[in-house]
Order: structure tokens, then C-alpha cells, then sequence
């Protein structure tokens, strides 16, 4: 039988090795997942940390000594969590605040796991070199995602490797650089050797890397900077000489100036105001404006996690879309985005965090009694200050969030270390209650396990299949993916009413082989998931844009003009959550054009115009409309203003062939030729611009270039022949 001691071990042994575990989550990738970087890593973090929970409540029960400890780091950290659950359950979507989407998971149930793991890892682990192992296995998961970065085949790993993109990768390894500093200035022979191989890798890997992150390496920079002017301190205030005490100030103050003289000088605020702009902050600046204003509108409590596209739609400023992008659920600013989720109860604690980790961290300054020691509070200090100011310009996901709660959870043993412990022998006293609270808490942790994690791995899956299967499975596929998951509720309506578009379109040139009772299923169930979508989500933007030009598609397949009313109904709609948004006036456009409402669309496309000017794109849709309309002077105007504001019409044969065809209309020949024999050079193997070019040539007596051009398309369409004979004959050639 084994005793409980042996039992005790073997719960510290799971949760050590789990732990070492949890730390590979950067590396989880699975394609078989809908956003394989971001749902594969956040479940497999999540039923890491449920077991290792369930080991760790069979170590309390029979250990009382590792029963969390109240800190006022903790306290923090639990307030803050407090908040945000509040503030989601009084928010827009208290479900999606819970279970988010599969593209981010980082709802209120990856809080609690993350709290979990902060718990733990706090509660468990009280020797130094306990931790000196655990983030010694995190600073060699992030050496080898830089080497999988650099040394990978896959297209996909050039940019982020496994994590995603290059700023989710900088940011989670930031967490590991200043871990292997403090370890190269704390260790000794072989192992500074060690570390400072692993530094020199990670540094490296925020710097040679597809698109290396301004924001990180800035973060970086200023960390150094502040792990030097701190240690600086540390050792003046330490040193037994008065003189360096007194000078602290003016060594302060001529840091400062130094610092700061540089901008007097226009140069040098012209070349910041460059890489700012370079750094891409016109759209930053855009989203945190459209944040703030959101900010004001529910200013204590805020909207509640994973919600800031309502107000995103809300504020929408006309002006976004001409850095191209056009949706952003996150404010891409840590302050902000806290703000706007948690109001400003939940911005005031989440720095509160901050606060109390720094305070509580430079307490052990006057503690330290060797004084390379330092650079454990020191270090950490740095750590909490590279991440938060890299996430003034980004936003967390799995990987960085996990490796925030494990350097609070260092912190927190770093801040405990010092206090002495009342040497009592927990395990002789037993309580009844434990044992009952340990039970509910097991259980809690299965049916997470389940609902939690399994349930939505099913469902990421499924939609995977209902993308890229057959129609025959891709609707059933759907379907379970919806049923299986409240994750699914957000992303599914919207993929799948893409996808049996699609497939009906597809149906439609092949309807000998189209299984109509299988299509008619997928648009009842598509149109279905959508109603739901939006009785759910009432302030969604997003759910009547979609489901108006759903109904819009609908009647491209089936011609049945109830569709078209019921887009317009949805789209009119779908304008009052976002009234400055083009979207919804271009897609209503569309929608009036087909209902035979000329004037009216053209309208709308106008108002798109008013609301940005500058943007291309809105006058070259009124082009297309105003030429399809025979409005050829109106849609010269649009084509005009759009080429001024450099559309890329140039870069697709389809565009350049509307061109063309607006040229031949209004009889500007010259101008049609110009465009396609640029047009042949840029596409030489499109054969409609080669026609194109033959019946210009021809129109305009040039006949030998008509003939050159001829033959050109006879070498792409052979089977042309005859006509091209036919044609070249009349000609006189």
C-alpha cells in the first residue's frame, strides 16, 4: 500500500513535469484546427493546467503546507480577475466574454486557467532551484522555436514559427531574454556559458527574423536600459562612499538631458516621426482613437472581455481602411484595450498589478546580501516593464499571456522567499472540508476538461472539415461544429454562409451532379445560424453585414427577389451599428443595383466617398457601378479619381479589362490601347487582353501589329484558328 508520503510525491511529481509541460505551449501546432496557431495552443495549455490542478488539490488535501498564500501581489492579481468577470457578466455578451472565439481563446475561461497556474506554481514550488529549472526549460523551448524559425521548410514558419506572427513570437520571447540575463549575471563557469548561448539565440531571434518587431526590440532596448541605470543605483545606494550617494541626482538629471537634447533638433524629430509612421501607427492611432471613444461611452465597467467590436463598429472612423485593414477586435494597446473591455475599475487593477509586483520587488533591494542576487528582483522588475510596454502597440495571446502569469508567479516566490515560515506539520491535521471542497474542485476541473477543451478541439476541427470538404460532409460537418461548442456561435454562421455560397455556386455549372436537397439544407441552416447569431448578438456589426450580403448571394443562385428585400432589411440595419462604415454602404449598393434602384446605389457608393475621400477604393466601386449603368462620364470621373489616388487597378486582368472596356465605350481608342498593351506585358498569358489588343490594332488601321498580335494568341488558344484565318483575311492580311 502506499503510504502518503509517497503519494505527496507523486502529486509534486506531476505537477513539476506538468509544468515543464504547459511550457512547450508555443510550440503546439496542429493544421487539422480552425486557426491552428491560436486554438490547438490554448486548449492544450488549458487540460495541462486542469490535471495538473487535480494533482495539485490531491497535494493540499494531503499536504496543508502548500495551500495558496495570501500576497498582496495575489490579492492583486485575484481583484483584477474579480473585475473582469463582473464586468463581462454585466457586458454586451457575457457568453462570448467567457468562451471568446476560436481565433483568440482568451476569454474568461483561459483567465482562470491562467490563475490556476499562477496559483500552483506559487503554492508548489519554493526553492530556488526549483524555479531555476523551470525557466530554464522555457528559455530552451524559446531557443528552439528560434532555430524551427530559421531552419523550417514550411512558409508558414518564416514569420512567427509555431506562435503565429513575428510580434506574438518577439513578445514571447522577450519573457525568455531577460530570464537567461538574469541567469548569465547570477551563475557561475559552465552554466554562464550556458546562458549566455541561449541569450545570444534569443536575442538573435527577435532581430533576424522575417519582419523584425520595432515594437520588442524597443522594448528590449528600454529593459537594458533599465536593468543598467537600476543595478547603477543599487550599487550606489549600497556602496559605503556618500560622495556617489550624492551625486545620484545629478547623475539622474544629466541622464535626462542628455536624453532629451536630441529633440531640439528637427532632424531628429522628423527621422522619430518617420519610424513611427513606418512602424505602421497612422492605423494604431486610428483603432486607439476608435478605443478611447468606446472608452467614454461605458467608462467604469466597459464593454466585458472579448466585446470591443461592438464599439469598434460603433466609432468606426472612415479613415481606417486606408491602411488596408478594415476589422480589429483588439485596441492593439494593453492600457486601452483594459479599458475598453474592463472600464476603469478593470484598468485600475490590472496596473495595480504592475504596482504592487514592482513595489513589493524593490522592497528586496535592502535585502540582498550577495549582491549579484539583485538581478532576481531586478530582473523581474524588467520583465514586467519590456512586456507592458511591448503591449502599448500589441495585444496577448496564449504564449505571452502564459509566460506573464509564470514571471508574476516567480515574482510572487521571489517577494514570499523572505518571510519566514511557521515550521508546522500541516500533514498531521486533517479537515473534512478539504476533502469536500478537493472533490467539487476535481470535478470542476473534468467538466472543464471536457466542455471546456475537448468540445471546442471537436468543433475547431469540424469547421476545418466543413471548409475544405465536399458538400456532402462540409453541411453536417458545420452543423456539429455549431452544436458541439458555444466557441463556434461567433465564427461559424459566417464561414459556413461562405461556404454553401460557394458550393451552390460550384452546384450551379455542374447541377447534374448537385445534390439539391443537400444545398437547399446548407442555406436553411446557414440563413438559421445567422438569426441566431444576431438575436444573440444584437450590437454585432458584423452578423447582419454578413447575413444582408448572404441574402444578396441567394439571389445571384436562385433569382428570387424576396432575398433582395431581406438584404436590404438586413443591411439598413447592419448601417446603424457602424454609420461611418463603407462596408455597409457598398454591400447596400450592390444590393440596390440588383433591386433595380440605380439611383439610389449610386448614392450609397457616393456617401462611401463622402465619408473618406482618400479612399481608392470607394471611387473605383463607383466606377464599376456607373459603367455596368451606362453612366460612362460619371464612371470616367470615378476611374480618373481612383487611378489619382493609386488604386491598384494595374495588378489584376479583370480591373484592367473594365478599364479597357470603359475606353471602347466612350471611343477614347488611344487610351484603350495604351492599357492593354500594358495590360499583355504585365499578363501575357491572359488571351482576352491579346483579343483585346487585336480588335484595337484593328480598329485603328494598324494592321501588322494586329497581325503580331494575332499570332501571339494563337500560341495561347490554338483552337482560335480559324477565326483568327477568318478575321486577318478580312482584314486584307
Amino acid at each position: 500500500m502506499i503510504n502518503k508520503g509517497s503519494l505527496e510525491k507523486i502529486y509534486f511529481s506531476i505537477i513539476e513535469w506538468g509544468t515543464y509541460l504547459a511550457l512547450f505551449t508555443p510550440l503546439v501546432f496542429f493544421r487539422e484546427f480552425f486557426f491552428p496557431f491560436v486554438t490547438p495552443k490554448t486548449i492544450f495549455f488549458r487540460i495541462v493546467v486542469d490535471v495538473i490542478f487535480i494533482a495539485y488539490i490531491l497535494l493540499v488535501v494531503s499536504n496543508r503546507k502548500y495551500l495558496p498564500k495570501m500576497s498582496a501581489l495575489t490579492a492583486s492579481i485575484l481583484v483584477f480577475l474579480g473585475i473582469v468577470i463582473i464586468t463581462s457578466l454585466l457586458g454586451v455578451n457575457p457568453e462570448k466574454s467567457f468562451w471568446s472565439v476560436f481565433e483568440r481563446m482568451t476569454g474568461i475561461l483561459t483567465f482562470l486557467h491562467l490563475f490556476v497556474f499562477y496559483i500552483i506554481l506559487s503554492s508548489v514550488f519554493k526553492e530556488r532551484k526549483q524555479w531555476e529549472r523551470i525557466l530554464t526549460v522555457s528559455m530552451m523551448v524559446g531557443v528552439f522555436l528560434c532555430f524551427y524559425v530559421w531552419t523550417s521548410n514550411e512558409t508558414f514558419a518564416r514569420g512567427g514559427g509555431t506562435v503565429g506572427n513575428t510580434s506574438f513570437l518577439a513578445g514571447y520571447l522577450l519573457f525568455d531574454i531577460f530570464f537567461a540575463i538574469i541567469f548569465l549575471f547570477t551563475k557561475k563557469g559552465a552554466w554562464k556559458i550556458l546562458y549566455g548561448i541561449m541569450l545570444l539565440i534569443l536575442i538573435l531571434g527577435i532581430f533576424i527574423s522575417q519582419e523584425p518587431c520595432r515594437g520588442a526590440i524597443g522594448s528590449f532596448y528600454i529593459g537594458l536600459l533599465i536593468l543598467g541605470l537600476g543595478y547603477l543605483l543599487f550599487r550606489i545606494f549600497t556602496s559605503n562612499r556618500k560622495i556617489l550617494k550624492k551625486s545620484v541626482l545629478a547623475i539622474l538629471i544629466l541622464s535626462i538631458t542628455a536624453a532629451s537634447v536630441p529633440l531640439l533638433f528637427s532632424s531628429v524629430r522628423v527621422k522619430i516621426f518617420e519610424i513611427w509612421q513606418t512602424y505602421g501607427s497612422s492605423a494604431r492611432t486610428v483603432v486607439w482613437n476608435i478605443g478611447f471613444e468606446g472608452w467614454k461611452e461605458r467608462f467604469w465597467l466597459g464593454w466585458g472581455q472579448e466585446n470591443f467590436n461592438i464599439p469598434f463598429a460603433r466609432h468606426f472612423d472612415p479613415a481606417l481602411p486606408l491602411s488596408v485593414d478594415v476589422w480589429y477586435d483588439r485596441v492593439h494597446n494593453v492600457v486601452l484595450d483594459t479599458a475598453v473591455t474592463s472600464g476603469a475599475l478593470g484598468l485600475i487593477s490590472y496596473l495595480a498589478i504592475f504596482g504592487v509586483a514592482v513595489f513589493s520587488l524593490i522592497r528586496l533591494f535592502t535585502k540582498v546580501t550577495d549582491r549579484k542576487n539583485v538581478f532576481f528582483p531586478l530582473g523581474t522588475i524588467v520583465i514586467l516593464a519590456a512586456y507592458f510596454i511591448q503591449n502599448l502597440f500589441v495585444f496577448d495571446m496564449i504564449s505571452s499571456y502564459m509566460m506573464f502569469f509564470l514571471s508574476l508567479s516567480f515574482a510572487n516566490f521571489l517577494i514570499l522567499a523572505i518571510k519566514e515560515e511557521k515550521k508546522t506539520d500541516y500533514a498531521v491535521k486533517t479537515n473534512p472540508a478539504y476533502s469536500l471542497i478537493g472533490g467539487i474542485l476535481i470535478i470542476v476541473s473534468l467538466l472543464s476538461i471536457y466542455f471546456g477543451n475537448i468540445q471546442p478541439a471537436r468543433a475547431s476541427n469540424m469547421t476545418v472539415r466543413g471548409i475544405s470538404f465536399p458538400l456532402s460532409e462540409s453541411v453536417s460537418d458545420f452543423q456539429k461544429a455549431y452544436e458541439l461548442s458555444p466557441v463556434s456561435k461567433i465564427e461559424i454562421p459566417e464561414q459556413f454562409s461562405r461556404r454553401i455560397v460557394d458550393l451552390a455556386a460550384q452546384a450551379g455549372q455542374n447541377p447534374s451532379q448537385a445534390d439539391k436537397g443537400i444545398i437547399e439544407k446548407g442555406f436553411s441552416l446557414a440563413e438559421e445560424f445567422s438569426k441566431k447569431g444576431i438575436e444573440e448578438n444584437p450590437l454585432d456589426f458584423r452578423f447582419r453585414l454578413f447575413l444582408g450580403e448572404y441574402y444578396r448571394n441567394i439571389y445571384q443562385l436562385t433569382q428570387n427577389k424576396e432575398s433582395l428585400n431581406l438584404s436590404e432589411e438586413t443591411l439598413r440595419e447592419a448601417m446603424k451599428l457602424s454609420p461611418k462604415n463603407q462596408q455597409a454602404y457598398w454591400s447596400l449598393g450592390q444590393t440596390l443595383m440588383n433591386q433595380g434602384k440605380n439611383d439610389e446605389a449610386i448614392e450609397n457608393f457616393k456617401k462611401a466617398i463622402d465619408l473618406e475621400p482618400r479612399l481608392p477604393q470607394s471611387h473605383w466601386y463607383l466606377f464599376l457601378v456607373c459603367k455596368s449603368l451606362q453612366k460612362n462620364d460619371l464612371a470616367l470621373e470615378a476611374f480618373k479619381k481612383a487611378d489619382e489616388l493609386k488604386y491598384g487597378w494595374k495588378k489584376d486582368p479583370d480591373s484592367l479589362k473594365q478599364v479597357i472596356d470603359l475606353y471602347r465605350k466612350i471611343n477614347d481608342i488611344q487610351s484603350s490601347i495604351a492599357v492593354t498593351e500594358e495590360g499583355v506585358k504585365s499578363f501575357p498569358d491572359d488571351s482576352d487582353l491579346w483579343i483585346n489588343l487585336v480588335e484595337v490594332y484593328s480598329a485603328t488601321g494598324q494592321n501588322e501589329k494586329a497581325k503580331a498580335a494575332a499570332e501571339q494568341l494563337l500560341k495561347l488558344k490554338p483552337e482560335l484558328k480559324t477565326q483568327v484565318d477568318e478575321f486577318l483575311k478580312n482584314l486584307g492580311i
